[in-house]
């Protein structure tokens, strides 16, 4: 099994958890920013599984 496959759908359950949580409480910041961390992370994430998960497709 490509490892590829795994680790996508890890990233992008993860991301989607993270963009529900940035939606859902906008507040839950780091002390520090001013913006939605949880809501970016999480679209960079779910886009970064989906690029694995569309490799381990292409490879197979």
């Amino acid at each position: 099994m490509d490892l590829r496959k795994p680790s996508g759908w890890f990233f992008a359950l993860l991301g989607a958890l993270l963009v529900i949580t940035g939606i859902v409480s906008p507040n839950a910041r780091a002390p520090l920013t001013a913006i939605n961390i949880n809501l970016y992370a999480g679209i960079f994430t779910v886009a970064f599984g989906g690029i694995l998960l569309w490799l381990a497709r292409r490879a197979s």
